[in-house]
């Protein structure tokens, strides 16, 4: 008898755990909340080509199962809208590919609860091919990569709202027609431990590395093809002790690589002055770099490089390309 209530009293708490879940679940409808589903149904309409088929999941009620789209097991709320071209490389034009194309709508606005926003390597655009400024306004953003997108005009400001901002990719090597007058919002970017602007013309901007110096909390910094003029900055102390990879590549330094900011960045394993037109002899700090493990100098004026026979091999370096 005991054993048979003792049965009873397991299968009631089995059933109220499953109730409990069931009511979860339909807490959120089972499906995602149907203002944010309308949200994604806009942005769709704003897609005027989609070869690859990445949008045709875009049917039924439950939109957190459709393609790209990830929905918090909690809320239901959308999280993450994920809608890269696959197997194309990031050096390629999405333009001349098969890739969505279109506009992207400010109805994605909508989607207060959004932390990932990946729609590299597309052709897509804001409106009048601008940057969308109402990203900048979606303040739980944790990772945007806009890569490839064939943005024009000004890079707004307003991504300096962007507090909780861990990865920003944008910008498209050089064929970017985006340009930046002032970077010092990057500042307000407490959290940013990624950094890619390749193409985003920087040039009038002289002390763009006392503002990375601002972000303490980056480890990548792509500023490939930027524009940019002068690394020859002195910063009086150093912030950037977690910065392991900067790639300044295609770049017109034309000065001696001497006195160059970056050679006080011990922490750095990798970095890429690739045709930036340096030129001289390497300073004795470079012993100092014991992380170095990647050095490229290619395209350089490299038979005007020296370095002196004091300077002892970084043990971790694996690749000095001077070609």
């Amino acid at each position: 008898m005991h054993r048979t209530t003792d049965l009873l009293h397991l299968l009631c708490i089995i059933s109220i755990f499953a109730s409990g879940a069931l009511q979860l679940q339909h807490a959120h409808g089972g499906s995602c909340i149907p203002a944010e589903r309308a949200s994604l149904l806009s942005f769709k309409k704003g897609i005027t080509s989609d070869r690859t088929n990445l949008l045709a999941s875009r049917h039924g009620q439950d939109c957190c199962r459709w393609r790209g789209i990830r929905c918090s097991n909690r809320t239901g709320h959308v999280v993450s809208l994920h809608l890269r071209t696959p197997n194309l490389d990031v050096y390629a034009d999405p333009c001349a590919f098969d890739s969505l194309f279109g506009e992207i709508s400010p109805s994605l606005r909508s989607l207060e609860h959004l932390e990932h926003i990946d729609l590299s390597m597309n052709c897509l655009s804001g409106p009048n091919s601008t940057f969308p400024e109402f990203l900048g306004s979606m303040e739980n953003l944790r990772y945007l990569n806009l890569t490839g997108l064939a943005f024009s005009g000004r890079l707004p400001p307003q991504l300096g709202n962007l507090s909780k901002m861990q990865y920003l990719a944008i910008g498209q090597d050089r064929r970017s027609e985006m340009y930046s007058d002032n970077i010092t919002w990057l500042t307000n970017l407490h959290s940013l431990k990624h950094l890619s602007i390749c193409g985003v013309n920087l040039s009038g901007i002289d002390d763009w590395p006392h503002t990375l110096n601002m972000v303490p909390s980056l480890r990548v910094g792509h500023l490939q093809g930027c524009s940019l003029d002068n690394a020859n900055q002195l910063l009086p102390y150093l912030n950037l002790t977690k910065l392991e990879k900067l790639d300044l590549s295609l770049n017109e330094f034309d000065h001696s690589i001497e006195h160059s900011w970056f050679w006080k960045v011990t922490s750095l394993k990798q970095i890429n002055l690739k045709d930036t037109r340096l030129f001289g002899q390497f300073p004795d700090a470079l012993a100092n770099m014991t992380s170095l493990q990647v050095l490229d100098l290619s395209f350089n004026s490299n038979k005007y490089l020296t370095m002196t026979g004091k300077l002892k091999n970084p043990c971790s370096l694996k690749i000095l390309d001077l070609s």
